[in-house]
């Protein structure tokens, strides 16, 4: 079918994909490592186990709320349409969140500290919510076909790709020049700005004409009649665990490990999103060859091998630590881009078997569920990582734990792939 969405559409609804990854990037890379740094890198606003605790418990708040915000989306009627109103009050609260987040009221550990934490991160991840889950819906209500959804969720992935970049030169820049809060109100601002530009081509009513008329019980049950979706969702958990944990680990990798200056973590999450960005278009170019869920195990196993090379980073002693990291980030950037940009096309895929079956258009609601998936994956990273640390070392002397946190993140992986054995969708709606 020819293709009904103009490059203007596409390029705009894409850019709200900048300002979440940006926004999540920075934050995932450098919350955990600002309030609880190793002993030679500054204040200590909390211990590593205690702050993994509170983003456990903000990231499970994040992952509840996040079906209830889906269906809110889906069901919302108003002259703004289903999308518009959730992305302009979830960009204006996070731009709130950013600001005061980096702000702890005392210089030591103490239970206020604690306590503005969890709060402070409560009101962020609610923030991201009304933007992200809207907004991930809308992508099946603009692609209207299988090719579609994998050309816009390719754009998507490549401004995504950008703002992850972003998230790793401006953030590490501000960081370290300007500090946290000035980091922070960077990338609120221009999580605002880039939700403001997608807001001007999402559909102010859905172009198909039946409306959803399941409760939230109803929707819920209907969710767990569909395996393929349930596949997808359980696999998410696992590789957005593993992600989490690369993510939160690079800091320590670099100055622990490279012994570089924190400065130096944005050279290589530039690495890993420069080869994110050249990959895509040949992700996409195989999908129109192959089946989306082949190209996924692919994808997954390169990232499980990748990771678990990461561990042995600074043992080979004729290469230098620099270069060695230098080339496995440059090897895990393809297959991480080639996740991203085919996870999504199947959710569009499973979103539309399901308005089939019910006669309901419910995206947001399942994207809820996805990043509801994402959001535990996202928890069980900070429970785990400071388990690792604490059994294994973390320090100059011991950095043991950081490199078991690559290769657990491997495993993780690895049973990502072997969950999607049983994904299965009528083959008529998703051959290409």
């Amino acid at each position: 079918m020819p293709s009904t969405l103009t490059l203007r559409q596409t390029l705009l609804y894409s850019c709200t994909s900048i300002g979440i990854n940006l926004i999540n990037t920075s934050v995932s890379t450098w919350l955990l490592y600002y309030y609880a740094p190793p002993d030679t890198a500054g204040v200590q606003y909390l211990s590593v186990a205690v702050v993994g605790t509170l983003l456990a418990i903000g990231r499970v708040w994040n992952a509840i709320i996040d079906p209830w915000i889906g269906h809110w989306s889906d069901v919302t009627r108003s002259r703004w349409g289903r999308r518009k109103p959730f992305l302009m009050v979830g960009s204006v609260i996070t731009l709130f969140s950013l600001l005061l987040l980096w702000m702890p009221p005392t210089a030591q550990p103490s239970l206020l500290n604690a306590i503005y934490f969890l709060t402070m991160t409560i009101v962020f991840y609610t923030g991201i919510s009304l933007v992200g889950v809207p907004y991930d819906g809308s992508l099946a209500e603009l692609a209207t076909t299988a090719a579609e959804r994998v050309r816009l969720s390719m754009w998507k992935n490549i401004f995504g790709i950008v703002g992850v970049l972003a998230g790793a030169v401006i953030a590490s820049v501000v960081y370290g020049r300007w500090g946290a809060v000035a980091m922070g109100a960077v990338i609120g601002v221009i999580g605002l700005v880039t939700a403001g530009l997608t807001v001007q081509v999402l559909p102010e009513h859905p172009k198909h004409n039946a409306t959803v008329t399941m409760s939230f019980g109803q929707s819920l049950r209907a969710m767990f009649q569909n395996r393929p979706f349930l596949i997808l969702c359980s696999s998410t958990i696992l590789v957005q665990t593993a992600y989490a944990m690369l993510l939160s680990n690079l800091p320590y990798f670099v100055t622990l490990i490279l012994r570089e200056p924190e400065a130096a973590v944005g050279r290589y999450q530039a690495i890993v999103v420069i080869a994110m960005l050249i990959a895509a278009p040949i992700w996409n170019r195989l999908s129109r060859i192959y089946r989306d869920r082949a190209l996924l195990r692919v994808s997954l196993l390169g990232f499980a091998i990748t990771s678990a090379l990461l561990t042995g980073v600074g043992w080979f002693i004729n290469v230098s630590s620099t270069l060695q990291a230098a080339i496995v980030f440059g090897i895990l950037g393809p297959f991480l881009g080639g996740y991203f940009v085919l996870i999504y096309a199947m959710m569009g895929d499973v979103v539309e078997q399901d308005a089939k079956v019910t006669g309901q258009r419910r995206e947001a609601f399942h994207y809820s569920i996805f990043s509801f998936s994402i959001g535990m994956g996202l928890s069980f990273s900070t429970l785990i990582i400071p388990l690792i640390f604490s059994q294994y070392g973390y320090s100059l002397e011991n950095p043991t734990g950081v490199r078991i946190v690559f290769l657990v993140a491997a495993v993780l992986v690895i049973l990502s792939v072997v969950t999607l054995r049983g994904y299965k969708l009528i083959e008529a709606d998703t051959k290409r």
